[in-house]
């Protein structure tokens, strides 16, 4: 059963249906693998091949000449596409995005007071248990660099096809959990009064991965690419020398659509959005 840090009562039928459906369903999550003095715990994801991506709707003619996947998106974006087969490698992924409370230890540590204006405190006013945000993927970077250095190494954003993997759980789903009932699965903008929310509140995905979709958008590793188009196979970063880097997931204001496992979007590496956070992946040596 999952764990739900203190705040506002969801309501006792809410919270009967979310037990019953973790029973009904067969969600078993996988075991956290390690737990640092942080708190952040990671699950060893296994080995395996995925179809990234989505696939669009095409007009009738090309149904009709069998050039249709099999499973149109009616809000697929041409930056989804080509659908693609993907191998990724066995990995680690934080269970949640990385909290407020782990990110002012990050602050205090390597003395990243300037992090702290206005605007930061602004936007991070929903407790030490929800995912920080007003972060840019240069200072998630620096978080990284200063977890290798101080706990063993090995840290590091995800893969933008290790993301969608793991969301996926390796199969084919629209969105990152084990419902389509997104009201009990994702914090969005039907939701979420328009703010983050405690990590881990809602329901995990089969992977036992929280906040996958929605809650607060991620930075992952790879530069922006306008589609997929020459994307690697193998699990891997788009690297190259960009200063657009890619963001997934959703988050509290988005609609539903866009919490869609295969939806992106982009912004600056310099860029601190009011929602965008980040969750830490660390490769298995």
């Amino acid at each position: 059963m999952f764990h739900r840090p203190s705040m506002k009562p969801i309501g006792l039928g809410l919270a009967c249906f979310v037990i019953g459906l973790l029973t009904t369903t067969g969600v078993h999550a996988q075991q956290v693998s390690s737990r640092n003095a942080l708190g952040i715990a990671m699950v060893t994801l296994p080995a395996g091949s995925f179809r990234m991506g989505s696939c669009l709707v095409r007009p009738e003619r090309d149904v009709f000449l069998g050039r249709a996947c099999e499973n149109p998106d009616h809000d697929a974006k041409i930056n989804e596409t080509p659908q693609h087969v993907v191998n990724v490698p066995t990995f680690q992924l934080a269970k949640t995005e990385v909290t407020l409370r782990q990110f002012k230890q990050f602050i205090v540590a390597t003395g990243r007071e300037s992090l702290v204006d206005a605007q930061f405190m602004q936007h991070n006013n929903q407790g030490d248990s929800s995912p920080v945000v007003r972060v840019s993927w240069n200072d998630a970077q620096e978080f990284v660099r200063w977890l290798n250095q101080v706990d063993g190494g090995g840290w590091r954003l995800p893969s933008e096809a290790e993301w969608e993997y793991a969301c996926r759980t390796g199969g084919a789903a629209r969105f990152c959990s084990v419902s389509a009932n997104e009201s009990v699965s994702a914090w969005t903008a039907d939701n979420s009064g328009g703010h983050q929310h405690p990590v881990g509140l809602m329901l995990p995905n089969a992977w036992g991965l929280h906040d996958m979709s929605g809650n607060a958008w991620e930075w992952v590793q790879d530069c922006w690419s306008d589609n997929y188009a020459g994307a690697p196979t193998d699990g891997s970063a788009v690297q190259s020398t960009c200063n657009t880097r890619v963001l997934r997931g959703g988050a509290a204001n988005s609609a539903v659509w866009e919490t869609r496992s295969a939806t992106r979007t982009n912004n600056a590496a310099d860029y601190r959005g009011n929602l965008y956070g980040f969750r830490l992946a660390r490769s298995v040596r």
